[in-house]
Parts: structure tokens; C-alpha cells; sequence
């Protein structure tokens, strides 16, 4: 026969329910943007949920979905407050290639490493990529055949490209 503790109850009911009513969700980066090797990572979450924010601080963490590069996660940032919204990783120019990277968003809560969102999937470039184009400069056109929309996007270094969920074309002006 088993018997619980009444303060581990109370414990694991209050973890959950704090868990429940705070809702954390990570913005950026997302499934369409990367970022290149020896650039900034700009790392984003909403979140919504009782004031002052529960919980009061998070950490991100980085992991490789793949399991290629590293199978845990790598600690970016500890103690940042769930209120910030917003960080900005350094991205080290060597070992961080791949298409498969999530950001984790942890936070303690009583003694327990909790997770409380996990990012998209996105692609960490080479060194020498030229950077995604900023959302400022996608200009949606008419919708193409199938229902995926074209944009136009301004990739730099004289590239415009014209993507759908399809097909990618580049121009060299």
C-alpha cells in the first residue's frame, strides 16, 4: 500500500495548476526565418497568464531536434523575466549548422525544471549565407494555383526571390 504525502499533493497540484494557467508561446524565431552562424539569434515569447507573470522567471534553452549536433539542451539564457518577452543569442560561427534547432522555454517551479513551451523547428545557416529577408520587405501578391500564395521577398546582395509554399525562384538583378 502506498501512502502520499499530503504537502507532495498539494506540491504537484500546484505545479500543474500554475503550469496550466500560464501560457507561454515562443514567437521567434519561427518555421519560415534562420539565422547564420556568427549572427544573433533573436529569441521572442508572448505570454498571458495572471500578473505579476507566473512564473516570475524562465531560461531558454536551445535543442537540436535532429540529434546531429547534440543530444541535450544547450543553456542559452538562465533568470530572465517572463515579462522581458525577448533575448538575443550570439550564435557561435563554428558547430551550430543544421535544419532541425528548437528554442525551449523552462522555468522552476517548486524544485522541478518544468517546460512550458517549445518553439518551431528552424535552421541555423553556414557562416557566409546571406541573411533572411525582414518581413517589412515581403509584399503578398495574387494567389497561385493550389492556394499557396506568392511572395516576394528581397534576399540582399542584388537577389529578389519569389517564393510560394512550392516552388522558390530566384532573380539576379
Amino acid at each position: 500500500m502506498h501512502t502520499f504525502s499530503p504537502l507532495l499533493v498539494i506540491a504537484t497540484f500546484l505545479a500543474f495548476v500554475s503550469t496550466a494557467l500560464a501560457d507561454l508561446v515562443v514567437t521567434s524565431p519561427n518555421a519560415t526565418t534562420f539565422v547564420v552562424s556568427g549572427g544573433q539569434l533573436p529569441i521572442a515569447w508572448s505570454y498571458s497568464g495572471p500578473q505579476p507573470p507566473s512564473p516570475a522567471t524562465i531560461s531558454v534553452e536551445l535543442i537540436d531536434n535532429s540529434k546531429k549536433l547534440f543530444t541535450g539542451p544547450l543553456a542559452l539564457f538562465s533568470n530572465l523575466a517572463t515579462a522581458s518577452g525577448s533575448a538575443s543569442w550570439s550564435v557561435p560561427k563554428l558547430g551550430y549548422v543544421g535544419a532541425n534547432f528548437s528554442v525551449l522555454l523552462i522555468a522552476n517551479v517548486n524544485g522541478q525544471a518544468t517546460l512550458f513551451a517549445q518553439g518551431p523547428a528552424f535552421s541555423i545557416m553556414p557562416e557566409g549565407t546571406a541573411p533572411p529577408a525582414s518581413p517589412e520587405t515581403t509584399k503578398p501578391s495574387a494567389s497561385a494555383s493550389g492556394g499557396a500564395t506568392p511572395r516576394w521577398k528581397w534576399a540582399g546582395k542584388g537577389v529578389l526571390a519569389l517564393t510560394t509554399t512550392f516552388v522558390v525562384i530566384l532573380i539576379q538583378l
